[in-house]
């Protein structure tokens, strides 16, 4: 029998208040609204891609006063200019709260809080891998160089370091398995 392959493509959650929430995903990630129900129970179908009808669903249900149960929500950007200019947008929010960053190592992570405190995940991948949970913060205030010399020097001193790529090819055996 051969292995079913799998996509994760979207994701859906269960939100307090479907059009803030809806206006926060639109304007800061620039999701569209693909399709909606409006009636009894809101649900707002949104995508960024014009290949799926929505990576995103948000669901209305969620009691006012519980809290969060999503983990996080995570974006792969294309590089670190783009990972800056999320760290420089979500500072400046005044809808975002807590924003962090870390470097795992195996990426570059700006972290913060959505209206509605669901976390969300923005992050790059570096050419580099090491053993998670790992984590540093990243000072936004250095220059790109100064920041990709510092996870470098801290990867290739941490014992568990190996590279993107050699980690991929042990991946690619494992999933085989």
């Amino acid at each position: 029998m051969s292995r079913i392959n799998y996509s994760l493509n979207h994701v859906g959650i269960h939100v307090i208040d479907i059009d803030v929430m809806t206006n926060f995903y639109t304007s800061f990630f620039g999701f569209v609204v693909t399709d909606e129900r409006t009636d009894v129970n809101p649900i707002r179908f949104m995508t960024m891609s014009p290949d799926e009808h929505h990576q995103l669903l948000l669901a209305w249900g969620r009691a006012p006063d519980s809290p969060s149960t999503v983990a996080q929500i995570s974006f792969l950007l294309d590089d670190f200019a783009q990972l800056r200019q999320v760290y420089e947008k979500a500072t400046t929010d005044p809808r975002v709260r807590n924003v962090w960053t870390l470097d795992h190592g195996n990426s570059w992570t700006v972290y913060f809080k959505d209206p509605e405190d669901n976390t969300i995940e923005t992050y790059v991948h570096t050419p580099w891998h090491v053993s998670q949970p790992y984590g540093t913060p990243i000072d936004f205030s250095q220059s790109d160089e100064e920041i990709y010399a510092a996870t470098e020097k801290a990867s290739l001193a941490n014992p568990t370091y190996r590279t993107a790529e050699e980690f991929r090819a042990e991946l690619i055996e494992k999933l085989a398995g």
